[in-house]
């Protein structure tokens, strides 16, 4: 009875060594498993938006780490990227003294890739910007006040006037859509803004340029624009953007302009 006692004890203990040996293994298992299953979550959540829309907050935000703060391509991850971070300062002065505004928010954007960024290493910030906040999507207004930071920061931005395409982008894409029809995520209170492409063909064929003219300089109450006004330009261009009365009916002639260059036949 004594040796069969000795056994059974012998069997006991063996079989904890297995149980305790076994479920040692499987945290060990897991251990390792977790950081790599933690990573592929960490890949696979979107970047956080700040809550700010301003170019240089934006820029701060999301482009100094690489950029650097001033945007001269000195930026704490720099050194560890396979290719050299590009000075973004010059960008204008490689480009006839005028600022690629499309083609920088194309690759900002993601829709455009740069060969010196090799692999992408540059982040896509498209679907990033355009995340949704409070049903409503400012994306556009990210992108283009982005680009304006970077037209700020050349050598030779306060020579050159921005054009009428970039005016447009940054002041009324976000109402009137990027293809001016009145598909912009509009905010609130505000209704459906025209299409401004048919301005001609409701105007007897012709281009009401005076009367585009008059009201983005001095406004108009438009029923299309429900219970508030339509942005007055012409102050917000001199008092907003500091422009003398020479650069403001600069920019309404250039924006006049586009608009009427994107008339359908």
């Amino acid at each position: 009875m004594a040796g069969s006692s000795n056994r059974t004890t012998t069997l006991g203990r063996a079989a904890v060594s297995f149980l305790v040996a076994t479920a040692f293994g499987c945290a060990l298992l897991a251990g390792a498993a977790r950081p790599a299953q933690e990573e592929r979550v960490a890949q696979s959540q979107p970047e956080n938006l700040i809550y700010s829309l301003k170019g240089p907050e934006l820029f701060q935000a999301y482009c100094a780490t690489c950029h650097g703060s001033n945007g001269k391509g000195d930026g704490p991850v720099a050194p560890a990227l396979k290719a050299k971070v590009p000075d973004l300062t010059l960008l204008a002065k490689k480009n006839g003294a005028q600022l690629p505004s499309a083609r920088v928010r194309r690759i900002i954007a993601g829709d455009e890739v740069l060969a010196s960024h090799g692999s992408r290493e540059m982040p896509i910030w498209g679907p990033i910007f355009h995340q949704i906040e409070d049903d409503q999507d400012f994306g556009n207004v990210r992108l283009e006040n982005l680009v304006k930071y970077l037209q700020s920061i050349q050598p030779v931005a306060a020579s050159t006037p921005p054009s009428g395409a970039d005016l447009y982008a940054q002041h009324c894409a976000v109402c009137h859509g990027n293809d001016l029809k009145g598909t912009g995520p509009v905010p609130y209170p505000y209704r459906t803004p025209p299409d401004l492409t048919t301005l001609a063909r409701r105007h007897a064929g012709e281009f009401p340029n005076a009367y585009v003219s008059e009201v983005l300089r001095s406004g108009a109450i438009m029923p299309a624009h429900g219970p508030a006004e339509m942005p007055i330009w012409g102050t917000a261009f001199g008092v907003g953007d500091r422009a003398d009365e020479a650069e403001v009916t600069e920019r309404i002639a250039a924006l006049a302009k586009y608009i009427q260059s994107r008339q359908i036949k």
